[in-house]
């Protein structure tokens, strides 16, 4: 992805807020991080998400990588889920700083106290950095996944682990791998993330959903 000057400043005036913040938004070891990796990883990830879609990201934190992803992909709608307060509002914050309220939003709660319409089952895409094992976190995305959906998740070095720990949560939600980091990529610097992508199966209806009535 083609990164302008202008973009370039968003960027770093994004990292800036995060590093002056008094919310801990990040480690202190992220903090240092920032513009070398933290903020190249998000660009990379954001750059393997289809086109015009409607994505949800669960546990924003700080904004990695969804406001990352705002800043680079003006044709995605983007919602944000963020359980900390402190962290919500820095997030809305940012949100307005940058003008991007037309097609960015933040909800301050947990991802499982919203899977209720309008939000279950209405995103194209969900994504989550380093926010739980696979384990978890399929049980908290999927039923956010119109059918054929699909989760972006960014893990770490145990993310063979955590799929094989995750068999029968796939199953029960209805969902299947698409595609694990050795397909989508190797981290070979750093700064390709690794990412696990899983799809939502055609006409499933995973736990706590209601899809009754659409096609």
């Amino acid at each position: 992805m083609e990164i302008t000057s202008a973009l370039g400043q968003r960027l770093r005036e994004f990292a800036d807020a995060v590093q002056r913040s008094p919310h801990n938004l990040v480690s202190r070891r992220a903090r240092e991080e920032l513009l070398e990796r933290h903020v190249p990883e998000c660009v990379s990830f954001g750059a393997l998400l289809p086109d015009a879609v409607r994505v949800l990201d669960i546990g924003s934190g700080g904004g990695f990588p969804a406001l990352v992803v705002a800043l680079t992909r003006p044709d995605l709608d983007i919602t944000m889920i963020e359980a900390t307060g402190k962290k919500a509002q820095f997030l809305q914050e940012q949100v307005v700083r940058f003008g991007l309220q037309d097609r960015v939003r933040v909800i301050h709660g947990r991802a499982e106290d919203h899977q209720h319409p309008p939000l279950n089952g209405s995103f194209d895409v969900v994504t989550a950095r380093a926010v739980a094992p696979l384990e978890r976190l399929i049980g908290w995305s999927v039923p956010f996944l119109r059918p054929g959906g699909l989760l972006y998740a960014i893990k770490g070095e145990r993310w063979v682990g955590e799929l094989e720990d995750a068999v029968h949560e796939l199953h029960r939600y209805g969902a299947s791998v698409l595609a694990t980091p050795d397909e989508v990529g190797p981290d070979t610097d750093g700064i390709h993330p690794r990412v696990v992508i899983i799809q939502r199966s055609a006409g499933s209806r995973p736990p706590g959903s209601t899809d009754e009535g659409k096609p």
